[in-house]
């Protein structure tokens, strides 16, 4: 047997076959550890046993000797005792849905998307305890939810579910209503709803709250040093998850623009919208600045930090502003003091759902218009990342190139076409 032949026996633990002795070696990193024994057998436990307190070490608990529930599970035995043997104090998981919203869900921007998912796994696990969640069971919710069983995705063609018979647009809210009232005429049937997929970015998004709520459940209240080395060992702390969802590419042209801003009548949320389409500035950015941040010398606002205690994406930050960013401004009237759009972000979200949605196009989210500034500002002023970035607020070039950065191959053309060949000297056919 050649000295350096070798297998992963699992997790942290690789074995080298000397010459009939098995060299063990554990690697929790940073720390190391490694022993060589003459039976398979005793190395095996001897390289568990000693995983785990790597593990218990390297998360800052350094004990001499671990919980008596732990040593029982890595006795020099072939089989494995089952996980119930190593939870002597049964975990619900509606205790650990129900510290996360205490003490985390409050902390979180995004709170009621986050809230919404949280709701969701408390109706699938909350029933459950912590070593219930099995690889099948993982497995099993996982392919159910994104068939749809647990709620229905978003429909392929926004506008075909949208539209009852007389061609009237109405949403999924205004549907539950009225079929809840009874608020639709005979002779306007409301179809039935149809359940499509759930993108896997969806399902990855719920499966890592699931696991960071059960992490920090057990980080809470010392915890972690009785359960930590199990739980990082279990199926849904090492799965693989669903693939990522493809990064957004839509565009929104200048016809397109015309025809939504056409369906936007309020003064203050139409100059919202083409605010944000001239600066890249985010929803909760530009619904927030006031008449007294903004430089009329420097041409200029001053984006300011929230102050809450809420995490945010919001740096504080000089804004520079287009010309015709200026002139939105001016034409609002500048006042002394006070905000710029009173108007709150939700109220925006809606208005252009519905102006989109009244020109037809049911594909086009506000979000879209951040990723239209940014790809102009390259595009008609040749800006460079780092340009970019100061209007953006980005701080990595490569989440601004990931997500929104989506060049027009024909815009490019148009420029190439007003510029010297290049090629000229060139020989021809």
């Amino acid at each position: 047997m050649s000295k350096k032949q070798g297998y992963t026996l699992e997790k942290y633990i690789f074995v080298e076959m000397r010459n009939g002795s098995f060299r063990f070696k554990v690697t929790v990193n940073p720390l190391k550890d490694a022993a060589t024994f003459s039976s398979e057998k005793k190395g095996a436990a001897w390289a568990r046993r000693r995983k785990l307190e790597l593990m218990v070490e390297r998360d800052g608990g350094v004990r001499e000797t671990l919980p008596p529930a732990l040593l029982r599970a890595y006795q020099p035995i072939l089989e494995p005792v089952p996980p119930k043997a190593i939870m002597s104090e049964q975990v619900r998981m509606s205790d650990v849905f129900d510290s996360y919203e205490r003490y985390q869900l409050k902390e979180l921007v995004g709170e009621n998307q986050e809230g919404s998912r949280l709701r969701l796994l408390r109706q699938c696990f909350g029933a459950y305890a912590l070593d219930e969640l099995s690889e099948d069971f993982i497995k099993e919710w996982t392919a159910d939810r994104i068939a749809g069983k647990y709620g229905s995705g978003r429909p392929p063609n926004r506008g075909e579910s949208l539209t009852l018979k007389d061609g009237k647009l109405v949403t999924k809210h205004q549907r539950h209503y009225r079929k809840k009232f009874k608020k639709t005429p005979a002779d306007q049937k409301i179809a039935e709803k149809v359940i499509y997929p759930v993108s896997s970015q969806t399902v990855r998004h719920e499966l890592k709250l699931l696991r960071r709520a059960v992490t920090m459940f057990l980080k809470r209240d010392n915890r972690w040093l009785t359960y930590g080395s199990w739980w990082e060992m279990q199926y849904v702390m090492t799965m693989k998850l669903p693939p990522i969802g493809a990064p957004r590419n839509r565009r929104i042209s200048d016809d397109e623009m015309t025809a939504i801003f056409g369906h936007v009548t309020d003064r203050f949320l139409r100059a919202a919208m083409l605010f944000a389409v001239l600066t890249s500035l985010r929803r909760g950015e530009y619904v927030s600045l006031r008449w007294e941040d903004v430089d009329w010398k420097r041409q200029v606002v001053k984006l300011r930090n929230p102050g809450h205690i809420k995490k945010s994406k919001v740096l504080a930050r000089d804004v520079p502003l287009l010309p015709t960013a200026i002139k939105v401004l001016q034409d609002l009237g500048p006042l002394e003091r006070g905000l710029i759009f009173p108007v709150s972000a939700t109220d925006v979200t809606n208005a252009w759902r519905a102006a989109a949605d009244a020109a037809g196009l049911y594909d086009v989210v506000l979000h879209d218009c951040r990723r239209e500034a940014i790809s102009r500002l390259v595009e008609v002023y040749g800006m460079s990342l780092e340009q970019v970035m100061l209007f953006s607020g980005h701080s990595e070039s490569r989440t601004l190139e990931k997500h929104y950065l989506r060049l027009d191959p024909g815009k490019l053309v148009l420029k190439l076409s007003s510029m010297p060949d290049a090629f000229k000297g060139m020989p021809s056919l």
